[in-house]
């Protein structure tokens, strides 16, 4: 497929140019992921991101949210932790838990002090695993520490741009009950 390429997008009018010519059916959870969706992209409300999240998480039952977020991001964290502990169960976890040695790893130090920790991804999605989190929201991972936290989060994982951050400070969530 070349969707980027295609100037015609006839797709928006119900025209299947792809491979996938019938049979993909939506059940069960999948279908009630995709309701969801498609009422939240249609119904004309102005929603933040995290609005969305915590909207579809309610949607489908979810009590137990998990955040996985860079040490540089701390701030942020705490802020998107009391926002949403308002209506879910939730568990964050900093990008340098049970850290190790970036020397360990062959990397030179970028500076010169005695102990300089790497993350750990993989350890931030087994403490949210053993937290039987529903749904992982990453904050401010970086490029390869995001992939590694997907890969091994049990949980669906999603990405919360850091940029919506400042405009939450007093945010209350209007979630579906």
């Amino acid at each position: 497929m070349q969707c980027a390429l295609c100037r015609i997008k006839d797709c928006v009018r119900g025209k299947n140019c792809s491979v996938i010519k019938s049979g993909l059916e939506y059940t069960g959870d999948n279908l009630k992921s995709i309701q969801i969706s498609a009422w939240l992209e249609s119904n004309g409300v102005k929603r933040t991101k995290l609005e969305e999240i915590a909207i579809y998480a309610k949607s489908l039952g979810y009590t137990k949210i998990g955040i996985a977020f860079c040490i540089e991001y701390e701030r942020e964290a705490r802020l998107v932790y009391d926002i949403l502990s308002r209506y879910f169960e939730v568990f964050s976890v900093c990008c340098k838990v049970c850290s190790f040695e970036k020397a360990s790893l062959g990397i030179k130090k970028s500076e010169d002090l005695e102990f300089e920790a790497v993350c750990n991804p993989i350890g931030q999605a087994l403490l949210l695993n053993d937290d039987l989190t529903n749904l992982n929201i990453m904050l401010g991972l970086k490029t390869g520490y995001d992939i590694l936290f997907a890969k091994y989060s049990e949980a669906p994982a999603i990405t919360l741009p850091i940029e919506e951050l400042p405009h939450l400070a007093d945010s209350e969530i209007d979630v579906i009950e």
